[in-house]
């Protein structure tokens, strides 16, 4: 049975989408499945390129210029605003990258102590 939500990318530098650019990630039966999906993806490439040292305007960047951009399709139509969502994101990533550094920082130098 066919689910009622797909989520596609697409590269960013191919705007707008066509058909054969458009790479299958999932279906899903809810909207807010898709929308987490959707998320995931953005998140997991923002990550990526926070984990490589970028700062989160670069990872942004990296993101809108070469990223793999999800699309929700199906109905009820369901939009989330990909770019819009990366931008955020990326600050908020980058500071709980930045946490967790001086978390576990402060942990092993803990375990050294003891």
């Amino acid at each position: 049975m066919k689910k009622q939500y797909s989520v596609l990318t697409h590269e960013a530098n191919f705007t707008p989408p066509d058909l054969g650019s458009l790479l299958p990630v999932d279906e899903f039966d809810t909207a807010e499945e898709a929308i987490a999906c959707l998320k995931s993806t953005i998140d997991k490439q923002l990550i990526a390129s926070l984990n490589e040292g970028k700062t989160p305007k670069e990872a942004y960047d990296q993101f809108s210029l070469y990223g793999e951009v999800p699309i929700i399709r199906g109905e009820p139509r369901v939009y989330i605003q990909p770019y819009e969502y990366a931008k955020q994101r990326a600050m908020i990533l980058a500071s709980n990258i930045e946490i967790a550094k001086m978390y576990v920082k402060h942990f092993d130098s803990k375990q050294k102590d003891d």
